[in-house]
């Protein structure tokens, strides 16, 4: 994908020189800042989602453990590698049950994706209106789109007021422990079932997961100014983009490189730009330098996570 992309012209050695014109800095650090923020944001989230289960997580170990993730985000197909990571220094933490913080994990990769497909959905609806050809051509992958968002959403709001009934989630507990035997597996189910105790927590981290994405958004935006040409209207552009960050999370190559790129090609073109793939590549070199930090914290990782009950 990414010969295809330097084939056809959409990546070239001008893009490249663009990152080293010192016009450019400002607005590489606008969109440094605008990954960090977003970072320090997720930390924040997965703080909030661990006192459901009791868990004191302080700010900076959570940013940490985010860094690590990122890291691991960039050589793992996909873009939930860095997960897996922090489940496993959250479990290693853990003195009793271990696993609820895994569920917990879980819970926040779920809040993050709800986010991001609500937002997209909203994007085809504008999208729709505005009678884009990224629609017309790819019609029908976006009415699965919908579809999709609409089921995981019902689903998950379910499942919110499900969990509120105290003979439901005696009965789910009940099948769980028949199944998985009260090991780690099911304590995984147990953390992530108990989100359903205490809502407001949840509430809290899925506007801040609205937010995260918003900002992620504007940071892929800001570095158009990059590129001479700024004439395209930037509100089909974040609709668009939001859909090319949603599709990028399907796993296809280590940190899905030049699949991100490749679907910004034909989603930004589609709304009358041609600079997609090079404005995703600048991201990717923005998120990868922000997240090399988190490479040294996993070689030195944390010894200590200030895993204690909150007051």
């Amino acid at each position: 994908m990414v010969w295809y992309l330097l084939k056809s012209g959409r990546l070239s050695k001008e893009s490249v020189e663009r990152l080293f014109n010192p016009e450019s800095f400002p607005f590489l650090l606008l969109g440094a800042f605008a990954f960090l923020l977003s970072q320090s944001l997720a930390s924040l989230r997965i703080v909030s989602l661990l006192r459901i289960i009791d868990i004191g997580l302080g700010l900076f170990q959570a940013f940490k453990l985010t860094m690590v993730g990122n890291f691991f985000n960039m050589v793992i197909p996909g873009m939930v590698g860095g997960d897996i990571v922090k489940g496993y220094y959250l479990v290693k933490s853990e003195e009793k049950q271990k696993g609820r913080s895994s569920g917990i994990v879980v819970v926040d990769r779920v809040l993050g994706l709800l986010a991001l497909l609500m937002i997209g959905a909203a994007s085809i609806v504008y999208l729709s209106e505005k009678g884009s050809s990224f629609l017309a051509a790819y019609r029908h992958e976006m009415r699965i789109l919908v579809v999709l968002s609409a089921l995981v959403t019902f689903s998950f709001i379910a499942f919110i007021f499900l969990g509120k009934n105290v003979r439901v989630r005696e009965r789910i507990k009940g099948m769980a422990r028949r199944f998985l035997k009260q090991g780690f597996f099911y304590n995984i189910v147990e953390g992530f079932g108990a989100v359903t105790k205490r809502r407001r927590y949840l509430i809290y981290a899925f506007l801040l997961s609205v937010v995260i994405q918003i900002i992620s958004l504007s940071g892929i935006l800001v570095l158009i100014n990059i590129h001479s040409d700024k004439a395209v209207n930037v509100v089909p552009l974040m609709a668009v983009s939001s859909l090319v960050m949603l599709l990028g999370v399907i796993p296809v190559t280590p940190g899905n490189i030049g699949w991100t790129e490749l679907l910004a090609t034909y989603g930004w073109s589609a709304v009358g730009s041609n600079n997609g793939a090079e404005i995703f590549f600048y991201w990717r070199v923005v998120t990868l330098l922000c997240s090399l930090p988190g490479g040294f914290f996993y070689f030195f990782p944390p010894r200590d996570l200030d895993m204690e009950k909150p007051a």
